[in-house]
């Protein structure tokens, strides 16, 4: 069985769409479960952002369906110059580094490897091959979003890390408790050199937010920002199927590489 975490369910649409992704269970935490009848080898759970949702859902997961393998996979911010949006990384290691920017030190940071060399490029090479072009990497997991180029720039220049997400490390730690193998895919929606505007942020930490109503109230309070919108959804879809491409190629990777059942609930 192979599990997925992803903080919101909108960066998997086409997978989703794809493959036929439907909820299956929604509890009090708002953390959703969704499966399909023609993958019934995966689950997958949106956990919310940060690292307290992204330890409860995959323990949750855990707990649900016991996978052999837990893949933590999404968007994430470039720290490293001229990096496109799109750009994918396998990440074979994980840092955090914990609190608020202002107090950040390289002495606070803490790191762990994911997975050995051989299982990185074997899977480098199937999603190369299959999927869209990936590189091997590290991520940096953060307690906020961070969205300035100011703060991108010194983790970048601090640290041996191409990318920052917000749970990566944590879904790691976490499975690694329960003895079950990580996989950490991450796919570049913003840059280093850019900033995203603040109702992109918003958007990200609220579900309400998303809809499409909230989006044209915000087009009518701030009707400069079109071009920014524009922009970014162009972003979004362009990551969203680099996304799916290298997740359905590991999946088909690892199903032919171990044997995975469907663990029902």
């Amino acid at each position: 069985m192979i599990g997925i975490v992803v903080a919101i369910r909108e960066e998997l649409t086409e997978f989703f769409s794809n493959n036929k992704f439907v909820a299956y269970k929604l509890d009090a935490e708002d953390q959703p479960v969704f499966t399909s009848q023609i993958m019934p080898e995966v689950a997958v759970i949106e956990s919310g952002m940060g690292k307290a949702n992204a330890i409860n859902a995959t323990n949750k997961l855990i707990e649900l369906y016991h996978p052999n393998i837990i893949i933590s996979a999404g968007f994430a911010g470039s720290v490293k110059q001229n990096v496109s949006s799109g750009t994918s990384y396998i990440c074979n290691k994980l840092w955090s580094i914990p609190g608020s920017p202002a107090f950040w030190s390289t002495d606070i940071a803490e790191n762990t490897n994911v997975m050995d060399e051989n299982r990185a490029v074997r899977l480098n090479k199937v999603i190369n091959e299959f999927g869209s072009p990936i590189e091997t990497g590290a991520c940096m997991t953060v307690d906020q979003f961070i969205y300035n180029h100011d703060l991108k720039t010194w983790i970048g220049e601090n640290f041996s890390v191409d990318v920052i997400d917000m749970e990566s490390f944590w879904v790691n730690q976490t499975a690694t408790e329960n003895n079950i193998e990580t996989i950490v895919i991450r796919v570049v929606l913003d840059p280093m050199e850019q900033k995203l505007p603040p109702f992109i942020v918003e958007a990200a930490n609220n579900k309400k937010s998303r809809t499409v109503l909230n989006g044209l109230k915000h087009v009518a309070i701030n009707p400069g920002d079109i071009k920014k919108i524009i922009e970014i959804s162009i972003q979004v879809k362009k990551s969203r199927r680099i996304l799916t491409s290298n997740l359905e190629s590991v999946i088909e990777s690892e199903k032919e590489s171990a044997s995975l059942t469907s663990n029902t609930v």
